[in-house]
């Protein structure tokens, strides 16, 4: 099953099936969503209790029913963005300790300067033969390239996932350059303040760099092996991932060519509705597309219509419960 929009907010499958069930129909015992859903009734009940602590679900006796929609998903939000924060706080931490660590460890590396980064990721890149994990966030030190390595690697079946920091979707040709990753066979997902910039191959060796803090220092990275550093980094990614939203983008040359300007959802609403699932406005989602504003809302209006919703908020359940994502 595709991630939906509640994968966000760190809920397991099997939460989010339970939890869709009721907001689109009656109450139900633990026993009738397992035999609904054909799964062990233990986990059932412990994913009833989950839902009831995220305040999606009230228990009424042995009735399970979901809370309003509008209410819940709020602190929801509100309750995932505390705890990337806290997260956030825990990788400076971190990274302070790492500054004041011995030079001399052979597991830890310092790369400085711009070119010297560029070669050092290009190397790392071409290094990995099954996957690689990574992080993306401004500042750029450069305009947008094809990065050939990535697309040379995805040719070979080596895996990407990489999450993209929110800020940097308004840059412009955000979309397309992300799209043709994507298409290539990139696993993208987008996430609120990206805490740095990171590459892990093969969970073997990471790659985290850093921007100076001001023109008078240059940036720099650290090149870190060994199980116990990149275990740090693959926990670090695995966390903002699970929480992070998953960025669907048709290849660049469908975006304007629909055949069928009626058909929902054409590409072109499929990547509308992915970058607004991500945070951006209307206005950036045009930009990004090259379209206009008008276009954008056009299509929201008719998406909204289609499935009969009377509010965003609808439409984004019945996206999730149909996966138009």
């Amino acid at each position: 099953m595709w991630w939906t929009v509640l994968s966000a907010f760190g809920l397991t499958e099997l939460e989010e099936k339970i939890y869709l069930a009721l907001v689109g129909g009656r109450p139900g015992t633990a026993t009738e969503l397992a035999q609904r859903f054909a799964a062990d009734s233990g986990e059932v009940v412990a994913a009833l209790d989950a839902l009831t602590r995220h305040g999606l679900v009230r228990l009424v006796g042995d009735q399970a029913a979901a809370t309003s929609p509008d209410l819940a998903i709020d602190s929801l939000l509100t309750q995932r963005i505390r705890e990337l924060q806290e997260a956030r706080i825990d990788l400076r931490e971190w990274l302070r300790q790492q500054r004041t660590a011995d030079p001399a460890d052979p597991g830890v590396q310092m790369v400085v300067g711009v070119s010297a980064i560029l070669q050092t990721f290009d190397q790392f890149l071409r290094g990995a033969e099954e996957e690689v994990l990574g992080f993306e966030r401004p500042p750029y030190a450069a305009d947008f390239s094809d990065n050939p390595a990535e697309l040379e690697l995805l040719g070979r079946g080596v895996r990407f996932r990489v999450v993209y920091d929110r800020r940097g979707l308004e840059r412009p040709g955000a979309s397309t350059h992300i799209g043709r990753f994507i298409a290539a066979g990139e696993q993208a997902r987008v996430a609120t303040d990206v805490p740095a910039k990171l590459a892990v191959a093969d969970r073997r060796m990471g790659l985290l760099s850093f921007p100076s803090r001001d023109d008078t220092v240059e940036p720099w990275a650290l090149v870190v092996r060994g199980a116990t550093w990149v275990e740090v980094l693959v926990a670090l990614f695995t966390e903002i991932w699970e929480r992070a939203t998953p960025l669907r983008l048709a290849p660049a040359t469908t975006v304007l060519d629909d055949a069928d300007r009626w058909t929902v959802p054409t590409p072109t609403d499929r990547q509308i509705l992915s970058l607004l699932m991500t945070g951006l406005p209307d206005k950036a989602v045009a930009s990004q597309l090259g379209i206009s504003l008008r276009t954008v809302q056009r299509r929201l209006r008719q998406l909204m219509d289609v499935s009969g919703s009377a509010t965003r908020m609808q439409l984004g359940w019945f996206v999730a419960r149909n996966n138009w994502l």
